[in-house]
């Protein structure tokens, strides 16, 4: 951290509280000389603003002439931008209207701050941070609970959740394939005592298993058979309106 630049970078007037926010947190990060290189994620996350608005101030703040980006590449890989701060009015080349600098184009500018070894004195890592909130384990379990028929051993069935942490995609899975399995014929018949436990059920992926016979079409068989094979038109007439009605019996009982 450099005492110097934040206190320059507290009496900087640039137009926006948010702008002033990111161009302080730069300042934090910054050495002696006015580098740091923080990702944008996290000026984001340190600042409390989506990856995108940070840019937008970081452009601003260049137009205006208090930094500098410079563009830093591995091979094919790009790195983290090292920012150059220049809140000391020395850098007026600078100032209205820096344009974006290509890749490599740091290579031209001949030594100067860039070739200075880069130490930060920051009392924070300036490595890339960790994720501030983590994902919940049990994110998409009350849904699954829900919907699950055999609703025992609660605390076996949130310990194998936790141990598959399923992601979102895999949650619409589970869920699709419970929705089906809980209508078939094996899960319903006896009460529904062959339906497995929630915790046997995930720690097996049972949401893989093929659905059986649905428990619609795998009833008791009904004591009708053979309907498909009679003549239904036996033992009617048909009026002169063309209309079917029972036939009349009077004359079969002469």
């Amino acid at each position: 951290m450099s005492m110097d630049l934040m206190v320059k970078a507290m009496k900087t007037k640039v137009g926006s509280p948010l702008r002033k926010l990111v161009l302080v947190k730069l300042a934090d990060n910054a050495s002696d000389q006015g580098e740091c290189w923080p990702s944008y994620q996290h000026i984001a996350d340190q600042c409390e603003i989506s990856r995108s608005t940070v840019k937008v101030h970081i452009r601003e703040l260049e137009k205006a002439g208090l930094l500098r980006r410079e563009f830093r590449r591995n091979g094919e890989l790009n790195q983290s931008n090292v920012f150059h701060l220049t809140l000391d009015g020395g850098a007026a080349e600078n100032r209205g209207g820096a344009s974006e600098n290509p890749p490599g184009a740091a290579d031209a500018r001949g030594g100067g701050a860039a070739a200075a070894p880069r130490t930060s004195h920051s009392f924070e890592p300036v490595n890339e941070p960790k994720p501030l909130c983590k994902s919940d384990p049990m994110e998409g379990f009350d849904t699954f609970w829900r919907l699950y028929p055999k609703k025992r051993s609660l605390k076996e069935a949130k310990r194998a959740w936790a141990k598959l942490k399923p992601n979102p995609e895999l949650r619409q899975i589970l869920i699709t394939a419970l929705g089906q399995q809980r209508l078939q014929h094996d899960w319903i018949k006896s009460g529904g005592q062959y339906v497995p436990l929630a915790s046997s059920w995930l720690n097996g992926e049972k949401w893989t298993d093929e659905v059986g016979p649905m428990a619609s079409s795998a009833g008791n068989p009904s004591p009708h058979t053979q309907l498909d094979q009679i003549d239904y038109e036996n033992g009617l007439e048909q009026d002169a309106d063309g209309n079917w009605k029972i036939a009349s019996t009077a004359g079969a009982k002469q």
